[in-house]
């Protein structure tokens, strides 16, 4: 090999050896910056940094509604089985220039408060709760008048003191509720409608059932009043007067027209 092609060579090697010098500096320099500073780099490629959530919720552009509590969500009293939560989703149709879908109807019979905050816990109830946005609700029924339906009125365990103590241990529990529904979905529409006395046309418990019911709605209220984006919807004044009108033979859940109102009441908080 004469002098010059060697000459030739070496300057190859040099300029090999200073881009790889470079290219080793940007890298480095890259390196010092994302310790320094995460995500500041520029890669084309770099996740957005408002990145999706695992979860699918429900758009917009359509309505996609959950429901959970007790019977009269289930609608146990109806003789067409609609409730009022089925009344609900096609009176919405009706009005609405977007979809409704009723995702599913997680009532139990028979729930109370306490029950409920324990199966909010549930995966499978938290999957359906994270893709709706709006969550219907009814629940406290059973912790106030659950024993008034076996037992004779006069029963010493049915005084007034008693059930306003039943009040102040289910309300604790609806708390958890409405913590565990917030858990599973921070920004859903929770419509929760609260309670009304079944046993107003009776003489020997009007008095009582209004005073207890009245209780449980006013610190349901409390609770609901400190979150923008849930509401109550009374159904109290709805019955007081209308009870033969608006209860079932059970004298307790609403029969038809009973969940008509509620329905027809719920649709114009929400539309």
């Amino acid at each position: 090999m004469n002098r010059k092609s060697t000459s030739r060579l070496w300057s190859w090697i040099a300029l090999f050896g200073l881009l790889s010098t470079l290219v080793l500096a940007v890298g480095f320099g890259f390196g010092v910056a994302d310790i320094l500073s995460p995500a500041s780099v520029p890669f084309t490629e770099m996740p957005s940094v408002q990145t999706p959530p695992v979860k699918e919720t429900a758009q917009a552009d359509e309505w996609l509604i959950a429901t959970i509590g007790d019977s009269l969500t289930r609608g146990t009293g109806d003789g067409t089985g609609e409730g009022y939560v089925r009344r609900v989703v096609k009176m919405l149709d009706k009005v609405q220039d977007k979809p409704v879908t009723l995702l599913n109807n997680m009532a139990v019979n028979g729930m109370r408060a306490d029950q409920l905050s324990e199966r909010l816990n549930q995966e499978s109830i938290g999957y359906v709760l994270k893709k709706a946005n709006i969550v219907l609700l009814t629940i406290g029924g059973n912790d106030l008048f659950q024993s008034a339906r076996s037992e004779q009125f006069g029963d010493q365990s049915l005084n007034q003191d008693t059930l306003l103590a039943k009040a102040d241990q289910g309300v604790v529990h609806l708390k958890k509720v409405f913590a565990g529904i917030r858990k599973w979905n921070p920004d859903a529409l929770i419509v929760y409608v609260g309670l009304y006395n079944p046993f107003t046309d009776l003489e020997e418990m009007r008095e009582i059932g209004n005073n207890v019911v009245q209780k449980w709605n006013d610190a349901a209220f409390q609770m609901i009043n400190k979150d923008k984006n849930m509401i109550m919807v009374p159904t109290f004044d709805l019955f007081q007067q209308n009870i033969g009108m608006y209860l079932s033979s059970d004298h307790f859940h609403p029969n038809g027209d009973g969940y008509q109102a509620i329905a027809e009441r719920i649709v114009q908080s929400i539309r």
